[in-house]
């Protein structure tokens, strides 16, 4: 039996006998969606209508099921046999039209779905040979890595990724400098400048750019280098004829892979005859633009009739340092160091 064939069938004597769906079921007592559902093959006539059926069509039982008459013939087990076949099929076409939804379903909560990340060790061997940590999207494959540059693929969405490397470098140290916020781990004294996830039409590519030690610190000694010329050396007044003896000496420390610019000023005043400390002094110095300001944290010796300032400010110019406000101007009109 075919039940394609007999859905057509009695389709066919139906609209030969000029009736509606609607029409022949109401003849029959059923819905006309049960026999649309007849002519579309996708059920049969239950056993206590089917004769009733073949008289409203004016054919008979067996033209409708597409058999050949005889004697020992079971309609009842045809159609309870053909109802199986049916459900079968149903079925089949059921996991042929689901199952594609299911797997793009799948595939779009992969991209969607946060995972999370894992502490990956990996090898760092650009200027130093060492084991660094990188948050990795779960999931991710095909590592490669460039120097200072380490990549990975995934086929998870890129709005996500971005979350996920986001809430790694969120657990890091944040540090600033050259106007820009990087992040720092201190286990392994790697800064992170920069990471992104470039999209592809397949998969997608998370990167990172790293440094070796603290960034902001090898930036800041640059640009301090750059200023200043020489770290760690004496700065003296520029007019050799004057009576005072100035020595400022800015220097660097590091601490805990932190960088600690401190300093020491002595100021001298001899006049051949005798020689008396004007100030004695340490404390830390900062560079802003072009400018080095002296915070004085102990003042060891200083003169009574001078007025030690806190704070000094120089302004640096072709790595020279010239004092803004002169609190020695009783001894020296400008002061200058080189």
């Amino acid at each position: 039996m075919d039940n394609n064939k007999i859905g057509k069938f009695i389709a066919s004597r139906r609209k030969e006998k000029g009736l509606t769906q609607q029409e022949l079921g109401n003849n029959l007592f059923v819905t006309d969606k049960a026999v649309s559902k007849w002519e579309r093959g996708l059920s049969l006539p239950d056993i206590t209508i089917i004769e009733k059926l073949a008289n409203e069509l004016d054919t008979d039982i067996y033209s409708i099921l597409q058999v050949e008459k005889k004697d020992d013939i079971n309609i009842e087990k045809i159609l309870q046999e053909e109802r199986i076949k049916i459900k079968r099929q149903l079925k089949r076409k059921t996991l042929i039209f689901v199952l594609p939804i299911i797997f793009v379903g799948c595939i779009i909560l992969f991209k969607l779905i946060p995972f999370g990340y894992n502490i990956e060790h990996i090898r760092y061997t650009h200027t130093e040979n060492k084991i660094i940590n990188l948050g990795v999207p779960k999931f991710s494959f095909l590592k490669k890595n460039n120097e200072n540059s380490y990549s990975y693929k995934s086929f998870r969405g890129k709005s996500i990724l971005k979350s996920e490397l986001k809430n790694y470098v969120n657990t890091l140290e944040h540090i600033s400098c050259n106007n820009t916020t990087y992040f720092y781990d201190s286990d392994a004294n790697i800064t992170i400048i920069d990471y992104y996830v470039k999209g592809n039409i397949f998969y997608n590519t998370i990167s990172y750019n790293i440094r070796n030690g603290n960034y902001c610190n090898d930036w800041q000694i640059k640009e301090y280098s750059k200023k200043l010329g020489v770290l760690n050396a004496f700065r003296t007044l520029y007019d050799e004829e004057s009576n005072l003896i100035i020595q400022f000496l800015p220097s660097l420390k590091i601490n805990n892979n932190q960088n600690e610019w401190i300093a020491t000023l002595d100021i001298y005043y001899n006049d051949g005859k005798t020689k008396k400390v004007i100030e004695r002094s340490s404390g830390t110095f900062e560079i802003i633009n072009d400018e080095l300001i002296y915070y004085r944290t102990k003042i060891m010796e200083h003169e009574n009739d001078i007025e030690i300032p806190n704070v000094s400010n120089f302004v640096i110019k072709e790595q020279k340092l010239i004092l803004k406000e002169n609190y020695l101007k009783d001894y020296e009109k400008s002061i200058t160091l080189k």
